[in-house]
């Protein structure tokens, strides 16, 4: 008789990145529907003096699908595996080239067949007709333009928080506990995404900027959770654990001097363990933590690669340590912000909780 093997739980795969056609779907639905822009007032605001805009992307889809919901335009980016890109013209190139092959017999649990057929005549229109696809494009890049320099500046934010929730989710093994109730199809799928995910399919969280309650979206070989940072406390958090990451990079006496030796002048690995009397494999390690920490940037000079202190990373951490520590860690909330407390998490799914397009609660 042989013992019966003990059956492993197989591994989860979480992990997090932003998403610019993920914060990009949430301008075009605030755009289209004018109680959302009574919502969110500082998104308005992006469309002031552009009604024109928001007029063309109500009007842009002329089918039965409710608003004007473009999470086809997700569904176009994950397929080009595009959705974690952060890059506005790499998006738009990836988007562009997915017409051609998406697949008209897509799997989505997320989606009602409803919604699939929406998408798929959505799919043959872009592909027919290369003027469409034209003004696709154009209509997106027009939505992002105005803000694409704010959420470029966002992203560290926005990968912190990433890192935030992932941790929160290792730690309390729990989407209903970091999901707020209020997508229908989420509550209902709940037991089988969790099933899903203790058999091995990857869960992907994506922190958007801009969006207000929460995202679900759920492909055949990955299930996709937006989580919110709009929040205050979730930005401040989200900042305050990138000082603590570089203040940890310079808390080490070693790399405090080498940052201090690289401040003074340009060297390269093979000279600081010289002038530190540190085998090259230690100093390489040293440096690596601080060019992860955007302290120390390194230049090839002559086929050799020379490093420097970073002076304006070195400025910007003293700055952001300055106003955590003296000033309240006040902080300033993103054009998106949520102003009612209620949205916690963004959503793809309509104000009757259709998933297709962010929800209110």
């Amino acid at each position: 008789m042989f013992a019966d093997e003990a059956v492993r739980p197989a591994k989860q795969y979480v992990t997090a990145a932003p998403s610019l056609a993920s914060d990009l779907s949430w301008l075009l639905f605030v755009a289209s529907q004018p109680s959302m822009q009574a919502r969110y007032p500082k998104l308005a605001e992006m469309f002031k003096g552009r009604e024109d805009l928001a007029a063309r992307v109500r009007s842009f889809w002329n089918d039965s699908s409710d608003g004007a919901c473009f999470a086809e335009m997700q569904v176009l980016a994950h397929h080009a595996g595009a959705l974690s890109e952060t890059d506005a013209d790499s998006l738009w190139a990836a988007i562009e080239s997915a017409v051609a092959t998406v697949p008209l017999d897509l799997e989505m649990p997320s989606e009602s067949a409803e919604e699939r057929a929406v998408f798929l005549e959505r799919f043959r229109m872009l592909r027919s007709s290369p003027d469409l696809l034209r003004s696709y494009l154009e209509l997106l890049q027009e939505v992002w333009a105005p803000v694409d320099d704010t959420w470029q500046q966002a992203l560290p934010i926005i990968e912190e928080a990433g890192r935030h929730v992932v941790a929160q989710y290792e730690r309390v093994r729990s989407l209903e506990l970091l999901i707020t109730p209020g997508c229908d199809i989420l509550e209902k799928r709940m037991p089988e995404i969790v099933a899903e995910l203790e058999a091995g399919k990857p869960l992907l969280f994506i922190p958007c900027l801009f969006f207000g309650s929460s995202m679900y979206l759920e492909f055949s070989d990955v299930v996709v959770i937006g989580t919110g940072v709009g929040q205050g406390d979730v930005v401040a958090r989200a900042q305050t654990e990138s000082v603590a990451r570089r203040l940890k990079a310079v808390a080490d006496p070693t790399r405090l001097a080498l940052l201090h030796s690289l401040a003074t002048a340009p060297s390269s690995v093979g000279e600081l363990a010289l002038l530190f009397r540190l085998a090259q494999p230690t100093v390489s390690m040293h440096v690596k933590v601080l060019r992860q920490s955007g302290l120390v940037r390194s230049e090839r000079q002559g086929g050799r690669m020379r490093l420097s202190a970073d002076a304006a990373a070195v400025e910007l951490l003293l700055g952001e340590l300055r106003q955590a520590v003296l000033l309240g860690a006040a902080v300033t909330e993103p054009p998106g912000a949520n102003t009612t407390g209620s949205d916690l998490m963004p959503a793809t799914v309509v104000d009757n909780t259709r998933s297709a397009a962010p929800v209110t609660s």
